[in-house]
């Protein structure tokens, strides 16, 4: 009897919905806040406006980020609009 080693690789192949929790996350995400922004704000050009994106082929030094540069714009913006909107009400 063998060993299964990867669990990652039978995975696609069992029949059960319980396994696509990626593609609900992704379904979900497309109507949330941040997805609405992904798709109208040009976040890659805003992220190499501010100096987010190296194009150096430089090893960046440190931990690596748990967002991408196009993310940390997003989040920024939706601070600003929370902030905005506190200061509104």
């Amino acid at each position: 009897m063998t060993k299964v080693r990867y669990f990652v690789e039978i995975t696609p192949n069992l029949p059960f919905s319980e396994f696509n929790f990626y593609e609900l996350y992704r379904e979900t995400f497309e109507h949330s806040e941040l997805g609405r922004m992904k798709k109208l704000l040009p976040l890659h050009e805003m992220a190499e406006s501010l100096g987010l994106v190296s194009k150096s082929m430089m090893p960046k030094r440190g931990r690596k980020s748990y967002f991408t540069p196009e993310g940390k714009v997003a989040l920024l913006a939706e601070r600003l609009m929370e902030r905005q909107l506190a200061e509104a009400a």
